[in-house]
C-alpha cells in the first residue's frame, strides 16, 4: 500500500505554488507517495459565507487515513486556516509539518523574515540614499508581517534614520486592497516618500500600477520594493526588486523532513533558513543582460496570456451553457460530457466534479446543502479517467478519490477544490496530476463557473420539478385524485390513441353513480361527496395501475385501458359494483349507493372514431341505469 500525504494551502498564492509544489513533487516521487492537496481560495475581501464555503475542504478529509500532512502554512493566514488545522492534527498525532509559518507543537521548516529585508533596507539606504519610507504590511497582527517591519526599523535605526508609524497602510497581502485603496492615500501625500517598502510582491505589484495610472514613475519618481521574489515581478516593468525565499528548495526539504518523520525519525522541533535580498529594478539599479533576457520573456507573457485567458473565457461559457437547460441530475453528467468529450485541455484527462449528497437531494427538495461537513455519500456527477467519460456513480466520502489505486506505481498528485455557493457545500472538483491550473488562477475561475453551472442546474431542475407537480394538478381533481376533463383531454385520449395506432386492443368503460340527485338533495353535498370519493376509490383499486381513469363529470367516471384477454371486462364491472355495495354497508352510509356501468371493447382493426365508441360505452351504461331504476320502484 502506497504512503499518503495530505497537503493544504490557499490558491491565490500561484507564483509560490509553482515552485513549491514542484519541490513536493520530486520528492513524493523518489518514495512513490501519493499527494492530495486540499486548496481553498479565502482571502481578506470576501464575504463571510464564501469564506465558510471555502474552508469546508478542510473538513473533507479524515487525516488520519493519512501518513503524513504537510502545510504550506504561509498561505494559511487567510482565514485561520493554520489554526484550525493543528487543532486537527494535534488529534490525529499523524506525522506533520508545517512550511514557512511556526505553529506551536508542529514541526517546521521556514525562511525567516529578517536576514533578506535588512539586506533589501541595507541596499535601499546605502545604494540609492534612501531614508524616507512608507511601509505597506500584511495584517497587522501578522507575525511574518511585523517581523519584516520590525527589520526594516532596525536597519533604519542603524544608519540614523527613523519610520513614521503613520507612513503605513495595511494591506493584508491583497493586490485587490492596495489597488483599491492607495490611489487615495497617494493623493494626500503633500511630498512622496523615497520608497515604497512592501510586505509581499503582490502589494507592490498593485502599488506600480497604481503609482504609473497616478503618473508617477517607478523607480525615477519613487521607488518600490517586494518581498516573496515572486515570478509575477521578475516579468514586470520594472523588474521587482525583493526578497528571495528558496521556495522549491524549502519545499523539496520539508518533504524530504515530513517522510522521515514517517519512517521514524524523531522530531525536530523548528528549522529556519535564511531568506536573501534579491536585486532588481524597480529600486532604481539596472539589471543588465539578464534584465534584458527577463523583460523578453515577459514581452512573450504579454502577449501570450490575453490571447490564453480568451480561448479559456470561451472554454467557460461552453461550460456554462453545458448545464444551462437540464431538467433531471442525470442531464448535469450529460451536458457536461458533452463538453469535455470535446474539450478537457484546461482539466485534463483525468478529473471528477463531485457532488455531496445533500446537494443532490436538495435538487429535488426544498432544502439547502451542509454548510459544515460532508455527506456519508459522494455522488460523482461527472469524471474522466485517462480521458474517457466514467459512468455517474457514488463512493464514500472517505474514498475521497474516484478510481484511486493505492498500489499504482505511478506517483500521483491529486487537487482537490472545494465547489459551493456562499456557505452551501455543492462538493468538491479533483484534478490529477494537473496542478498546472492553479497557475494564473485558471482553477479559481474553472471551479467557480462549475458552482454557478450547478447552482443554476439545481434550479432548473426545481422548477421542472415544480411544473411537473403544477401540471399534474391542472389534469386532476381536486376531490378524487382522478384525472379531470383536462385530463381526460390531454392524457387519457392520447392514452387511447396510442393504443389504437399501435394496434392494441383497448376498452372504454363509464361509470355513474344511480340516483345523486336525490343524495345531494336529501342528505347534502358532503355526503353526495363522499359517495362521489367512494366510487373513485373502488375505481383505482379495481383497474390495472396503467388504466387512465377520469371523473368526466359530477358523478360520471370514465376509464379508458389496454384490454387484455387475461381480463374479463364483466369481471371487473361486477368487482366495481360489489365493492361499491361492501363498502356502503361497512360504513353504514345513510343512503343507498350503487353504480352504472357500461363497456365497450375496441378492436385493433376497428375504424370507428374514439367519439362513437364513448357513445356506446354511454348507452351501455343508460341501459343499465334506467334497469337499475325500475327495480328501485
Amino acid at each position: 500500500m502506497k504512503k499518503k500525504i495530505a497537503v493544504f494551502t490557499n490558491g491565490w498564492n500561484d507564483d509560490y505554488l509553482d515552485f513549491a509544489l514542484e519541490g513536493i513533487r520530486k520528492r513524493a516521487a523518489e518514495d512513490n507517495v501519493d499527494v492530495f492537496i486540499f486548496l481553498d481560495y479565502t482571502s481578506y475581501d470576501k464575504t463571510e459565507a464564501e469564506i465558510v464555503g471555502e474552508l469546508n475542504i478542510l473538513n473533507l478529509p479524515k487525516l488520519e487515513s493519512f501518513d503524513g500532512i504537510l502545510l504550506l502554512g504561509n498561505t494559511l493566514n487567510n482565514a485561520g486556516e493554520n489554526a484550525i488545522l493543528r487543532e486537527k492534527i494535534l488529534e490525529t498525532k499523524v506525522p506533520s509539518l508545517c512550511l514557512e509559518y511556526s505553529l506551536d507543537d508542529i514541526n517546521c521548516i521556514r525562511t525567516e523574515n529578517i536576514n533578506g529585508m535588512k539586506e533589501l533596507i541595507e541596499h535601499m539606504i546605502t545604494v540609492h540614499g534612501v531614508s524616507d519610507i512608507f511601509w505597506v504590511s500584511g495584517p497587522y497582527d501578522n507575525e511574518e508581517s511585523n517581523e519584516r517591519y520590525q527589520a526594516v526599523i532596525e536597519t533604519m535605526e542603524k544608519h540614523g534614520l527613523s519610520v513614521d508609524p503613520e507612513k503605513s497602510f495595511e494591506g493584508c497581502w491583497s493586490y485587490a486592497i492596495v489597488e483599491e485603496n492607495m490611489p487615495g492615500i497617494i493623493e494626500k501625500m503633500t511630498k512622496l516618500p523615497d520608497a515604497f517598502i512592501c510586505a509581499n510582491d503582490s502589494m507592490a505589484l498593485a502599488l506600480c500600477v497604481v503609482l504609473d495610472k497616478a503618473g508617477i514613475r517607478v523607480p525615477d519618481d519613487v521607488k518600490v520594493t517586494g518581498f516573496d521574489n515572486l515570478m509575477t515581478g521578475n516579468h514586470f516593468s520594472p523588474i521587482l526588486t525583493s526578497v528571495d525565499r528558496g521556495w522549491q528548495m524549502r519545499s523539496y526539504q520539508a518533504m524530504d523532513s515530513l517522510i522521515g518523520l514517517m519512517n521514524g525519525e524523531p522530531d525536530f522541533g523548528d528549522k529556519v533558513y535564511h531568506s536573501t535580498f534579491d536585486q532588481g529594478e524597480s529600486c532604481g539599479c539596472s539589471m543588465g543582460k539578464e534584465g534584458q533576457r527577463i523583460q523578453k520573456e515577459a514581452r512573450t507573457r504579454a502577449f501570450s496570456i490575453p490571447v490564453e485567458r480568451t480561448i479559456f473565457d470561451w472554454h467557460l461559457i461552453e461550460l456554462d451553457e453545458s448545464v444551462a437547460g437540464v431538467k433531471i441530475p442525470d442531464d448535469i453528467h450529460a451536458g457536461f460530457a458533452g463538453l469535455f468529450e470535446k474539450s478537457c485541455s484546461y482539466e485534463g484527462g483525468d478529473f471528477f466534479i463531485c457532488l455531496d449528497k445533500r446537494f443532490v437531494e436538495s435538487m429535488d427538495e426544498d432544502v439547502r446543502g451542509n454548510t459544515a461537513g460532508y455527506s456519508d455519500e459522494i455522488d460523482v456527477i461527472y469524471g474522466m479517467e485517462n480521458g474517457v467519460t466514467v459512468p455517474r456513480h457514488t463512493i464514500p466520502v472517505d474514498d475521497i478519490v474516484p478510481c484511486y489505486d493505492p498500489v499504482s506505481a505511478e506517483t500521483v498528485m491529486y487537487l482537490l477544490v472545494p465547489l459551493h455557493a456562499e456557505d452551501e457545500c455543492q462538493g468538491y472538483y479533483v484534478s490529477k496530476n494537473h496542478v498546472k491550473t492553479i497557475k494564473d488562477f485558471y482553477m479559481n475561475s474553472l471551479t467557480r463557473h462549475i458552482s454557478s453551472g450547478l447552482g443554476r442546474a439545481r434550479q432548473n431542475i426545481r422548477l421542472e420539478n415544480l411544473n411537473k407537480i403544477l401540471a399534474e394538478i391542472s389534469v386532476r381533481d381536486e376531490l378524487t385524485g382522478l384525472y379531470n376533463r383536462m385530463g381526460y383531454e390531454k392524457i387519457a385520449i392520447p392514452y387511447l390513441d396510442e393504443l389504437r395506432r399501435t394496434k392494441r386492443k383497448s376498452v372504454i368503460m363509464v361509470v355513474d353513480i344511480n340516483r345523486m340527485k336525490v343524495i345531494n338533495d336529501q342528505y347534502g353535498h358532503l355526503q353526495g361527496d363522499t359517495a362521489i370519493k367512494i366510487v373513485a376509490n373502488v375505481i383505482k383499486s379495481s383497474v390495472p395501475n396503467n388504466w387512465k381513469a377520469v371523473r368526466y363529470g359530477g358523478d360520471e367516471y370514465v376509464i379508458i385501458g389496454e384490454y387484455k384477454i387475461s381480463e374479463d371486462m364483466e369481471t371487473v364491472k361486477k368487482q366495481i359494483i360489489d365493492k361499491v355495495k361492501r363498502i356502503t354497508e361497512d360504513l353504514c352510509l345513510p343512503f343507498k349507493l350503487s353504480v352504472s356501468i357500461g363497456y365497450v371493447v375496441i378492436d385493433s382493426d376497428n375504424s370507428l372514431g374514439n367519439e362513437e365508441y364513448f357513445r356506446m360505452a354511454d348507452e351501455a351504461m343508460y341501459e343499465m341505469k334506467l334497469e337499475a331504476h325500475k327495480q328501485e320502484k
